[in-house]
């Protein structure tokens, strides 16, 4: 049987969580892939393999290193390595590596240098710890800042229109309006969104990026919960076995540069990723581990968030409301008035103490969202303190008669731009940042553009236009999940769980009643391959069960070499019901 279905039937036989550690690890977006075979592909490309083998801890090098000379010591650190789907575990109950395993092993890991990692000794870091408090200072302000960062990151996405580029990335200008937003780099931008995909709190859907499926959960989360949970995404792609070892170090830098040997030659991303990650939650300050590091990698994640939650800035419920229509919290805000705020104005500058910009956008998404002009004032004064700037004042009350002077409506066609201002459909007819949309007028009141709701929404929002979407029942649609509406569109991306559970489905659909594609598709395989499989018909009312070698497949009719009659065997796939690996 070839790598490919080995690694698929292994692939199948997993759990989810293993599942979802390996397409973590392996830095591959899922939403392409259809079934396990894809993933299988995948998974053993040179190169997809040869970054897992640099990723490998001490203890898996060693492992992998006896495995090759025949022997199997360490059966722990072996199934490890199956876990990662670099060896497969066979009936038996031995080990095999898979054949572009070794041969990235080989090339990373010399003679010479395996001895010296036999050999060598733990040297305690050199460098002077610091004062354990002022590093317990810094990384629960990164904490918190990355805890506000991934906050404003999915609320963003529920605001705007961000297009996938590529496979999986983010196009610059998103990252620079993130990046602006944050006071930090593009670079900064580009991890919090790594960050974001693998916590389930964003992922990409008909070539957008969206929010997934922990989003509404996140949003409704304490700080501390919120922290819990990139923390936990972080503990998952370090794996068990790591955790132990890294426990006992205080030193980040030097702990992972004992415990992967391998990488330190080649900087695997993955490994980059996760020192990174480790920076960004508050694990570590400048490699050095926070107090709330060890507690939990022990399991003691309790202990870590009492320690953690002592280093977070205190919440208040304070805000100054300028003349210039600006809004600064002065520090963090209450989880629900952060929300609700958040429903009505635009984000300037988010930290500690953040900058928000209230305007007749940003009113008319409030008002969308199903709040009402009341209770936005009521909010503003009850944080202020004071009443609201006569700039303000006004701006709330034109925004609200305004709300719904420009409504979207989708048909069969297209997307209905209607008003009753004329003046306002001539400006958006010529204007040139809209002429993507092909927009043209069907009558006086009524503009049309062939391009999908969604797309005419936002693209009208960039402009500047306070457009609103309504349904057939004449009801204003929300796309802010967050406000609970029943109506509201948007469609949440699937998560890498939702992809596996797509791959069991398709697993369970091959081996019990598959569809034509799914059935030619995987008997192509087997004989691409060169595996067995075994064949279950309906013949004259009866089930038969068939273990072939298949050699052709045409005409509607598999041939193949029956193993146990020693024979040619020719079948129509109208009589097959199932097809799985023998």
């Amino acid at each position: 049987m070839s790598e490919v279905l080995q690694v698929a039937k292994a692939l199948a036989q997993s759990s989810d969580s293993d599942l979802v550690r390996v397409v973590a690890i392996r830095l591959m977006p899922t939403s392409s892939l259809n079934d396990f075979f894809d993933l299988a592909t995948a998974l053993i490309k040179p190169q997809n393999v040869a970054g897992a083998v640099s990723g490998l801890t001490k203890r898996q090098v060693l492992a992998f290193s006896d495995l090759l000379e025949g022997k199997q010591r360490d059966s722990q650190g072996l199934e490890s390595l199956v876990k990662l789907f670099l060896v497969l575990k066979t009936d038996d109950g031995s080990y095999k590596p898979l054949e572009a395993a070794v041969a990235a092993y080989k090339q990373l890991v010399s003679p010479k240098f395996l001895m010296e990692l036999t050999a060598a000794e733990t040297i305690p870091p050199e460098d002077m710890l610091p004062d354990q408090k002022f590093l317990d200072s810094q990384a629960g302000l990164s904490a918190f800042e990355t805890i506000q960062a991934l906050t404003e990151l999915v609320i963003e996405l529920e605001q705007n229109y961000v297009r996938e580029v590529g496979k999986g990335q983010v196009g610059l200008p998103e990252l620079k309006r993130l990046a602006l937003q944050l006071g930090r780099d593009v670079e900064y931008a580009r991890l919090l969104y790594a960050l974001a995909q693998l916590s389930s709190l964003v992922g990409v859907s008909d070539k957008r990026w969206k929010v997934g499926s922990a989003y509404q959960a996140w949003l409704s989360a304490t700080p501390t919960h919120r922290w819990q949970q990139i923390a936990n995404t972080w503990i998952s792609l370090l794996g068990e076995t790591t955790t132990f070892e890294l426990s006992k170090s205080s030193n980040l830098n030097h702990a992972f540069q004992e415990t992967f040997p391998i990488a330190r030659d080649g900087v695997l991303s993955h490994i980059t990723r996760l020192v990174s990650f480790a920076e960004l939650i508050g694990l570590s300050s400048s490699n050095f581990m926070s107090s709330w590091f060890r507690p939990l990698l022990e399991g003691n994640t309790a202990k870590a968030i009492k320690l953690l939650s002592e280093n977070l800035p205190a919440t208040q419920n304070r805000i100054i409301i300028q003349a210039d229509l600006t809004i600064i919290a002065v520090g963090p805000l209450p989880t629900d008035k952060e929300l609700e705020l958040r429903r009505f104005v635009e984000t300037e500058r988010i930290g500690v103490a953040s900058t928000y910009r209230i305007n007749s956008l940003s009113v008319t998404f409030g008002l969308e969202t199903g709040l009402t002009e009341q209770e936005i004032r009521s909010l503003l004064t009850e944080l202020s303190g004071v009443a609201l700037p006569q700039p303000v004042d006004y701006l709330i009350r034109e925004a609200a008669t305004r709300f719904g002077r420009l409504v979207l409506r989708e048909t069969p066609n297209g997307t209905l731009i209607q008003s009753n201002e004329q003046i306002l459909l001539t400006q958006i007819l010529n204007d040139s940042a809209l002429k993507t949309l092909g927009i043209t007028k069907t009558s006086e009141t009524t503009l049309e553009s062939r391009f999908e709701l969604e797309i005419v929404y936002y693209l009208l929002r960039e402009s500047k236009y306070a457009a609103i979407r309504k349904d057939s029942k004449d009801q204003v649609v929300s796309s802010w999940l967050a406000a609970g509406s029943k109506e509201a569109s948007h469609v949440q991306t699937s998560s890498v769980l939702e992809d596996i559970q797509k791959w069991r489905e398709h697993d369970k659909r091959l081996s019990e009643a598959p569809e034509g594609q799914d059935l030619v598709r995987q008997i192509e395989m087997a004989i691409k391959t060169k595996a067995a499989i075994r064949v279950s018909l309906q013949m004259n009312g009866t089930a038969r069960d068939f273990l072939l070698e298949p050699t052709g497949l045409a005409n509607g009719r598999l041939r193949g070499r029956d193993r146990q009659a020693d024979c040619e065997r020719v079948l129509p796939l109208a009589s097959i019901t199932g097809v799985r690996l023998g």
